[in-house]
């Protein structure tokens, strides 16, 4: 100790004291340079995650639900064919005498219209046309009684064109198998109906007079 104090040698003793001095400075730059190095890094900074409520289980963002397609509107198809006459597409007119002697013949005026805007044709038959005469609920006369009684006609009718044709009515009762009877019909009002295609209906109303 003492000669730690007190040190020995031939040289003067302030140069024993700084080289005390520089073993000590580097002794410490040396403990210090190894905290440096040996140090531990630090943790990176981790953004905190939110604690759930307790006993509660995160739950994963809600996806959204994905668009879903509409189907488009199947489109109608166009026919590929000529379109029929029919109940769709079709009028009906009647004419006829206001007054018939029980001796004459009335005579009816039929008319079939294309009301559409596309042609149609027209298949004319006594099994989709039909002309009757009736007083009150009493069937007087039918073309059903006798299909020959209906012109059949097969037509090709542009928009809004008619075709016209005529049946006539002897003024007497009908019965099937184009049967006739020859007594004259009382005088009175009677009505006459046209009907095509089921449910296109057009009527007349006429007088039927005394013979004279």
């Amino acid at each position: 100790m003492g000669s730690l104090l007190h040190p020995v040698g031939g040289q003067a003793p302030w140069v024993y004291w700084a080289r005390r001095a520089g073993l000590v400075v580097a002794l410490v730059a040396v403990i210090v340079i190894g905290i440096v190095l040996f140090r531990p890094p630090e943790p990176a900074n981790v953004p905190a995650v939110p604690a759930g409520p307790a006993g509660t289980a995160s739950q994963p963002a809600a996806s959204t639900p994905a668009a879903t397609e509409t189907p488009s509107a199947t489109a109608t198809p166009t026919p590929t064919g000529p379109l029929a006459c029919d109940q769709t597409n079709s009028g009906l007119s009647l004419a006829g005498y206001q007054k018939v002697k029980q001796n004459a013949k009335q005579s009816f005026k039929v008319g079939v219209k294309n009301t559409g805007a596309q042609p149609c044709v027209l298949d004319l038959t006594a099994t989709n046309f039909s002309l009757s005469v009736a007083s009150g609920t009493d069937r007087i006369w039918s073309t059903a009684d006798c299909a020959k009684w209906v012109p059949a006609k097969k037509q090709t009718l542009k928009a809004q064109q008619s075709y016209e044709f005529s049946i006539d009515w002897g003024v007497l009762r009908s019965a099937a198998g184009c049967k006739e009877a020859k007594g004259p019909l009382n005088t009175g009002t009677y009505v006459a109906q046209a009907v095509f295609a089921d449910s296109v209906k057009s009527r007349q109303v006429f007088l039927v007079t005394k013979a004279g």
